[in-house]
């Protein structure tokens, strides 16, 4: 929402943007992370592998199972 002098319930103009950083390796143990801030959003993501597919009936040698797990604070 914006108020009648053009400022938003953040206190942010219409033309400005939201601050954002972004920081790598922030998951010690994960093959690979990364951290985003984007304004008041503070996101998180990590990838770890490659693995052994568990059950290992779902294995293929031409595909990859991708398993995302997403949480909310």
């Amino acid at each position: 929402m914006i108020d009648a002098n053009g400022i938003r319930n953040d206190g942010r103009k219409a033309g400005d943007v939201r601050p954002i950083s972004i920081e790598l390796g922030v998951v010690p143990v994960a093959d690979g992370s990364c951290r985003m801030k984007w304004g008041s959003n503070d996101v998180i993501a990590a990838i770890y592998g490659p693995m052994e597919a568990h059950p290992r009936k779902i294995q293929r040698q031409d595909r990859a199972v991708l398993d995302v797990r997403y949480n909310m604070a």
